[in-house]
């Protein structure tokens, strides 16, 4: 079974010189030893909004076992160890890990479709995370699928895919959206035009946060 992986980086000290010092070395060291040793890389972002100095890495496998394989492999490499030494003294990475699995509403031929996309320029992401309620996933799967099919059309918010989280959170949900025509006005705006969808959301998933994301030099996803 399909499974996603998402790692958060946060970086240190909280500068903008120590975060261009870390994306160097992970594009020029991390990301080739990941891709040598089977890590499926789909995208990495810078991630704005709470903690400062963070971005996400989120990876695909075929299964679990996959997963494990590609790590012991990254463990052995050669090159990845003597990667590590180069970044002393420049900056200083913790790291969190969870692990879901697909939802019935994200397929797989979605998230290819926007591999496939070759932007001119990179684009802006969101990323959702929502808190289900217990027995309130068939509603919640519902109410995002019929909330993706009403923004498909347009350059507002795309998804690109959504995973449940299986080590982490019970009931906790992610969605990357893409958004085609990039950040809108924050101003308030009265109405909703989609708020027979967002009221079935809310009473399943009563909670949300959320992120944004702008893609790295080697993120898959642009």
């Amino acid at each position: 079974m399909t499974i996603y992986v998402e790692a958060v980086h946060t970086v240190k000290p909280l500068t903008n010189t120590a975060f261009d010092r870390y994306v160097a070395w992970y594009g020029e060291h991390v990301i080739p030893a990941m891709k040598r040793s089977g890590f499926g890389i789909l995208g990495a972002w810078k991630r704005t909004g709470g903690a400062m100095g963070q971005d996400v890495l989120l990876l695909r496998f075929e299964n679990i076992n996959a997963y494990q394989e590609a790590g012991i492999a990254l463990r052995k490499d050669t090159e990845f160890l003597k990667a590590a030494s180069l970044r002393e003294g420049a900056f200083e990475i913790t790291e969190s890990v969870k692990v879901g699995v697909p939802v019935p509403y994200a397929s797989e031929e979605r998230l290819e479709r926007a591999l496939a996309e070759r932007p001119e320029r990179p684009r802006q992401y969101m990323q959702a995370r929502l808190q289900v309620n217990p027995g309130g996933q068939i509603g919640f799967y519902d109410a995002v699928r019929r909330l993706a099919e009403a923004t498909d059309p347009g350059d507002y918010l795309n998804l690109v895919a959504a995973y449940e989280t299986t080590i982490g959170q019970r009931g906790e949900m992610t969605d990357i959206w893409v958004m085609p025509g990039g950040l809108r006005s924050f101003a308030y705006r009265p109405g909703d035009p989609l708020a027979e969808i967002i009221a079935d959301l809310r009473a399943v998933a009563p909670e949300e946060s959320t992120y944004y994301l702008n893609p790295l030099p080697y993120s898959p996803l642009q």
